[in-house]
C-alpha cells in the first residue's frame, strides 16, 4: 500500500493509500494543487517510510521544483543526497529526441527501482508523442514496470478552467484511479474541493472533500463530522468577568460551555467579550481573542477606556490575533482557529464576530463550520463566547444555525427613549443553570458593563 503521509487522507478517504501497482491520474485545474499533492506522495514515501521516488517533470527545472517545495517544509535536496529521490528533466527535451530520452529513463528508472513515481504533466507527453504513442509508454513500458516492482505512479494532467475535459483524453487511458482537484467559487470565495471518481480496490466514502494549500501543503478537514467525543461530566463554572451575570447564570458558565452574544452594533458584545477573557486571563486561565472587525490596538483602546487591565492580562495568558475573513473558506478559518487552540491551548475563547465570517460564506457553510467549532472546543473544554451582530426580540433568536449549537444565548438590544439609549438584556438560554428570567438594564460606563435589576 502507498500512503500519502498525509494523515486525514490516508485514514479517511483512501484507508491505507493508493494501491501498490497502479497508475493514478491527478488532474485538476491550474493553481488546485497538484504538484504539492505529488510531490508530497513522494516526499513522504521517502521520509516517513524509505521508499525511493522518482519525480518526472516537463513544467520546471530541477531547481524550481526544489526551492518551490521548500517553502511547505519539503528537502527534496536532502532526499538525493541519501539516495531516495531522483528528480528528472525533461522540460527542454524535444519532440525529436523525447523517445529516446525515454528509454534512457525507463533504464533509469529499472535501475533506481523507485516505489513512488510521478510525471507533471503527462499532457505534455500526450501533445509532444501523440496519444497512442504515450497510452504505449504507459501501458507497455511504465505500466510494466510498476505492476512488477508493485511500485505507484502518479500521472497529472491540466483541466482547462470552466471545461469538463481532463488534458489532451488521457483520461481515456485504462488508469486504476482518477483524483480530480476541482475550484467552487461562492462570491469572492474560492473552496478547493478533491474528488475520488475511480480507485480500484478502494472504497470512497464521500463525494467530495474540502482542502486547503496552507505552509505545511495540503490539509483536509480532519474533523468528526456525526460524532460527539464521550466526556468526563463536570459541573465546574467560570466567571463571565462581569459579577451581576454570574449571578443571573447561578455562579457563571459551565466550563467548555458554547456562549452566543446576540444585539445590534452599539450593544456592547464587545465589552461583554473582553469582561470575559481579561477577568480569566488574570485568574491564571489561557485566553485567546480572535477579533475578525477590529484592529489588536483599537481592542486594546477599548478595554483601557472601561478601566480594564489589559496590559497585565496580556502580559500573562491573553493573546490577541486578528485576521479579515474576506475571500477564505470556511475550512480555512477553522484550520487556522484550530491550529491556534492546538498549539496554545485556552481554556477561553472569544469569536468577534459571526456577523464578518456571514458576510463572506454562504450560511449553510457557516453553520457547518460554527458545528465543527463546537465538536473542537467541547472536545478541548475551551469556553467559548461567539458574537453574532443581529437584532433580537429576546423571543425570536437569528441564525438558528449558531442558536441550535450553542448552551447559552445571551441577548442584548437597545431603545431610544427621551433623547436617552436605554439598552436591556436577558438570558435567552442556559442549559443546566437556573439562570434568571428576567429583562434586566444595564449600561457601558467607564467601568465597562453594570447591569442593574
Amino acid at each position: 500500500m502507498s500512503r500519502t503521509g498525509i494523515e486525514y487522507f490516508d485514514e479517511h478517504i483512501l484507508k491505507d493509500g493508493f494501491p501498490d501497482g497502479s497508475l493514478v491520474l491527478v488532474a485538476g485545474e491550474p493553481g488546485a494543487g497538484k504538484t504539492i499533492f505529488s510531490a508530497t506522495f513522494i516526499y513522504n514515501g521517502a521520509k516517513k517510510f524509505g521508499e525511493k521516488g522518482v519525480y518526472i517533470s516537463l513544467a520546471e527545472t530541477k531547481s524550481e521544483f526544489y526551492e518551490s517545495m521548500r517553502q511547505f517544509g519539503m528537502d527534496f535536496e536532502e532526499l538525493e543526497n541519501k539516495g531516495l529521490f531522483k528528480f528528472v528533466d525533461l522540460v527542454t527535451v524535444s519532440e525529436e529526441t523525447i523517445e529516446n530520452e525515454i528509454e534512457l529513463l525507463m533504464n533509469e528508472i529499472v535501475k533506481f527501482q523507485p516505489k513512488r513515481i510521478v510525471i507533471d504533466p503527462i499532457s505534455v507527453f500526450a501533445q509532444v508523442l501523440g496519444i497512442e504513442r504515450t497510452r504505449v509508454f504507459l501501458h507497455t513500458m511504465l505500466g510494466r514496470f510498476i505492476k512488477a516492482y508493485n511500485s505507484t505512479a502518479l500521472l497529472i494532467a491540466e483541466k482547462p478552467i470552466g471545461t469538463e475535459k481532463i488534458g489532451y483524453g488521457v483520461e481515456e487511458f485504462v488508469v486504476d484511479g482518477v483524483v480530480i482537484l476541482r475550484y467552487e467559487s461562492f462570491g469572492e470565495v474560492t473552496r478547493r474541493i478533491m474528488e475520488i471518481p475511480k480507485m480500484r480496490r478502494r472504497s470512497v466514502e464521500k463525494p467530495q472533500y474540502e482542502y486547503v494549500i496552507t505552509q505545511n501543503g495540503i490539509e483536509f478537514l480532519a474533523v468528526p463530522e456525526l460524532k460527539r467525543e464521550e466526556m468526563e461530566y463536570t459541573v465546574e463554572k467560570i466567571t463571565t468577568g462581569i459579577e451581576k451575570l454570574d449571578e443571573m447564570l447561578d455562579g457563571g458558565i459551565y466550563k467548555g460551555a458554547n456562549v452566543l452574544l446576540v444585539g445590534m452594533t452599539g450593544t456592547g458584545k464587545t465589552t461583554f467579550s473582553l469582561h470575559f477573557a481579561i477577568a480569566n486571563a488574570l485568574q491564571g486561565r489561557k485566553a485567546v481573542y480572535l477579533a475578525f472587525e477590529e484592529p489588536i490596538d483599537q481592542i486594546i483602546r477599548a478595554a483601557k477606556n472601561y478601566g480594564m487591565p489589559i496590559d497585565e492580562a496580556l502580559t500573562n495568558n491573553l493573546k490577541i490575533f486578528t485576521w479579515i475573513p474576506e475571500s477564505k473558506t470556511p475550512v480555512y478559518t477553522f484550520l487556522k482557529i484550530r491550529e491556534i487552540i492546538e498549539k496554545l491551548k485556552p481554556e477561553v475563547l472569544v469569536i468577534d464576530s459571526l456577523t464578518a465570517l456571514r458576510q463572506h460564506m454562504e450560511e449553510k457553510e457557516l453553520a457547518k463550520m460554527i458545528r465543527y467549532l463546537n465538536l473542537l472546543t467541547k472536545a478541548n473544554r475551551v469556553t467559548t463566547y461567539f458574537t453574532l451582530n443581529e437584532e433580537t426580540s429576546f423571543e425570536v433568536v437569528p441564525f438558528t444555525g449558531a442558536s441550535t449549537m450553542v448552551d447559552v444565548i445571551i441577548g442584548l438590544k437597545y431603545q431610544v427613549r427621551n433623547g436617552n439609549i436605554e439598552r436591556k438584556m436577558a438570558i435567552v438560554k442556559a442549559r443546566g443553570s437556573n439562570h434568571s428570567r428576567k429583562i434586566h438594564r444595564y449600561e457601558i460606563t467607564d467601568k465597562g458593563v453594570e447591569i442593574y435589576e
